[in-house]
């Protein structure tokens, strides 16, 4: 029976992985249990086709790993298996052949009937879960900033060589959150040498201690990292994506709401000198800057460009 449901799995990202360049998804519709059930991962594909037709490039090729990271059956048929999908892209811009990629948990629901497995459910865990956790920073307004002596030089391409290591893992020096984005675009700036600003409460400053460990607000909420950005004289804000540098920073409101809830670290730019980003929860690897090929995504979505400043 186990091989069972893995060859359906399999057969269902051979087909996925056909999909991501060519856009015709109806293969993969024969796998679900109803025809909506793999709705989701169709138009993440056609999200993809969209941004990719948005931007001039051209997909030349797909290259998907799937782990397996826990599966558990019932006696009643069904089956839920987590799984991590690897998604490797090679596309051309202009006349240089690049890369991108992403990992993506994912949870299904199979089901068993009628002698074969079938997808039930799809649920793809990530950049929506950023939503759950912004609660207790929503008020993150006041800083006590003790970094005031400008003599602490910002090293861009260490902040680069970091996000390029540890975009698709996890620092053992830190401690590993579910939704990782914030946590992961600190480390990236402590590594560039943005020094740490520390205060009694987890509502000031920008800190991380290892002992414990105890960090700010700031250090891993999204929306209390962008406000302390604004507000601490570490990075002034920019009209457009072009302004930026390596090293820089991208706030994310994705219902456009006043909640941030996604930042990632500028690695990189396009042709057209719009930035590639490295990030984590959903870890992503030169991912282009909109993100309008995520789920997450919505016409409502609102940016926030930060400078980092080259001293502090």
């Amino acid at each position: 029976m186990r091989a069972e449901w893995r060859d359906v799995l399999e057969q269902f990202y051979e087909k996925k992985n056909r999909a991501w360049l060519s856009g015709d998804s109806s293969e993969m519709v024969e796998h679900g249990s109803r025809p909506d059930v793999v709705q989701s991962c169709i138009e993440e594909i056609q999200a993809l086709q969209r941004s990719a037709k948005d931007r001039g490039i051209r997909y030349r090729k797909s290259r998907t790993n799937v782990k397996w990271t826990h599966a558990s059956l019932t006696t009643r048929g069904k089956a839920r298996i987590d799984l991590l999908e690897h998604v490797t892209w090679i596309y051309q811009d202009g006349d240089e052949l690049k890369h991108q990629a992403r990992m993506q948990p994912v949870r299904m629901m199979l089901e068993h009937s009628e002698g074969r497995w079938a997808i039930g459910k799809v649920d793809r865990l990530g950049e929506k879960d950023e939503r759950n956790v912004i609660k207790a920073a929503l008020d993150f307004r006041v800083f006590d900033s003790t970094a005031s002596v400008r003599r602490y030089p910002y090293d861009r391409r260490k902040t680069q060589r970091y996000a390029e290591l540890w975009w698709n893992g996890f620092n053992p020096q830190y401690k590993k959150f579910d939704v990782d984005c914030t946590n992961f675009v600190s480390q990236c700036l402590a590594a560039g040498g943005m020094p740490m600003d520390f205060a009694p409460r987890k509502d000031r400053g920008w800190w991380y201690r290892h002992q414990g460990p105890s960090w700010s607000y700031s250090w891993a909420v999204a929306h209390a990292l962008r406000w302390y950005l604004e507000n601490s004289g570490r990075a002034r804000p920019v009209a457009n994506p072009q302004d930026l540098m390596i090293g820089d920073v991208i706030c994310y409101d994705w219902d456009g709401n006043g909640r941030w809830e996604h930042n990632t670290v500028v690695v990189d730019f396009d042709r057209n000198g719009m930035p590639l980003i490295n990030a984590h929860t959903v870890a992503s690897h030169r991912r282009y800057w909109d993100y309008k090929d995520s789920y997450a995504w919505t016409e409502n979505t609102k940016y926030r460009f930060f400078h980092i400043l080259d001293s502090y």
